[in-house]
């Protein structure tokens, strides 16, 4: 008789082991939150037993004025009692207390969902064989139908261990559609993507991916009205535009579509999407080059210039999430400085800016107005930004000494 127990955590909390007939979903809220998340916890660190003060730290370190010991002892008989309700064989004696520390099943093999997931996403990008790794990590994305324990996310012992999934997830299927694009097979690069699409939509690469396999799997409609709904999405949620990538991919399917770019579509483009209202954005290198033409007008004219610095603040912050603050902070920028002042956007967390004729207090001004539209286009935005202003003079006399 097979006694081993099987536990998802990914996506939803299951249970399913001798005396039941199938999984049982169990929910992380309501009268019972504290109860089965103390045998979740239990589970996920099973292979070392968790000590009594352990415990009591996690779930009832704010409980003033009463025994927590006799507390913990007491949900420790409740969970017990659960597990033998849920219907498991011997649910009573699955939580094992020896000397004060508590162990999970120790006399039974419990599999975990997030834990093969792990293995195997590990086993698939270090693999040497291209296909065997395809197909790893094929498996281990399929484990990841959802978050972990997303009912518990905010609780502080979840909030390292989620991430960590995520990101995990994040970078196995993008290198496993990378390989996929390689081989060119392109119905189970979508397939992969739009998986990942459905779980973060925010997640740029994958949209840009998605297009890319589809437009080259032939299916370039598809590529399209994909476009449409997450510019719809972008639009609705964060009040942003699709980026120079998505339209590129756009431009692609489109090419693909009608076998070639319509004279009028060219015509339209320099017409209208060659002009820029609001403040100039130009890449790195055009940046460095008006800076420095700037810096050797001023020695001419003494016609002083600021460099405004807007950092991305947050350590940790996923990079979806980083992407979406920066797109927002880009658009402010554009709207918000005067017409023709340049900035620059630097890696996933930096902008750049050159204000002319600003000093002293006209770059807190310029601050100011950033942050006031900042807030007031995007009042549910968690973005938060830290702000200098450096005086381009000082700079230059550094820079050049």
């Amino acid at each position: 008789m097979d006694t081993t127990i099987r536990v998802t955590m990914l996506g939803k909390f299951t249970i399913y082991g001798p005396g039941l007939v199938r999984p049982r979903v169990i929910s992380l809220s309501g009268r019972s939150k504290r109860l089965w998340t103390l045998v979740a916890y239990l589970i996920l660190h099973r292979d070392r037993g968790v000590p009594a003060e352990e415990l009591i730290d996690l779930f009832w370190h704010e409980n003033e004025g009463v025994n927590p010991m006799s507390t913990l002892q007491n949900n420790i008989s409740r969970a017990r009692n659960a597990l033998e309700e849920l219907g498991l064989e011997d649910g009573k004696r699955l939580i094992f207390n020896n000397s004060g520390t508590y162990f999970w099943a120790p006399t039974q093999k419990t599999l975990l969902d997030c834990e093969e997931f792990d293995a195997k996403a590990r086993e698939a990008l270090n693999c040497g064989d291209r296909e065997q790794a395809i197909g790893l990590a094929q498996e281990a994305a399929k484990l990841y139908t959802g978050d972990f324990l997303p009912e518990n996310s905010n609780e502080g012992w979840c909030m390292g261990v989620g991430p960590t999934y995520r990101s995990q997830y994040m970078t196995l299927c993008r290198t496993a559609v990378e390989w996929l694009m390689e081989e060119k097979r392109y119905e189970e690069a979508a397939r992969m993507c739009d998986s990942v699409i459905a779980l973060e939509p925010v997640a740029e690469d994958f949209s840009v991916l998605y297009m890319r396999a589809l437009t080259r799997g032939g299916k370039p409609e598809l590529a399209l009205s994909h476009y449409e709904k997450i510019r719809s999405y972008f639009r609705e949620a964060f009040g942003a535009s699709p980026t120079a990538r998505l339209e590129a991919e756009r431009l692609e399917a489109q090419k693909s579509q009608s076998g070639g770019v319509e004279p009028g579509q060219v015509v339209r483009f320099l017409k209208t999407e060659s002009h820029q209202e609001g403040a100039f954005q130009c890449d790195n290198n055009v940046f460095r080059e008006i800076v420095n033409r700037h810096l050797r007008d001023m020695r001419r004219s003494g016609i002083p210039a600021q460099i405004l610095v807007i950092q991305l603040s947050g350590e940790g912050l996923p990079q979806e999430k980083r992407s979406v603050y920066m797109r927002q902070m880009e658009s402010v920028l554009q709207h918000s400085l005067r017409a023709g002042d340049p900035f620059t956007r630097k890696g996933m967390e930096l902008f750049l800016a050159l204000l002319p004729g600003a000093s002293g207090d006209n770059g807190k001004t310029v601050e100011d107005r950033i942050m006031g539209r900042y807030h007031t286009d995007y009042p549910k935005s968690e973005g938060r930004f830290d702000i200098q202003i450096l005086d381009l003079g000082h700079m230059g006399q550094e820079w050049e000494s």
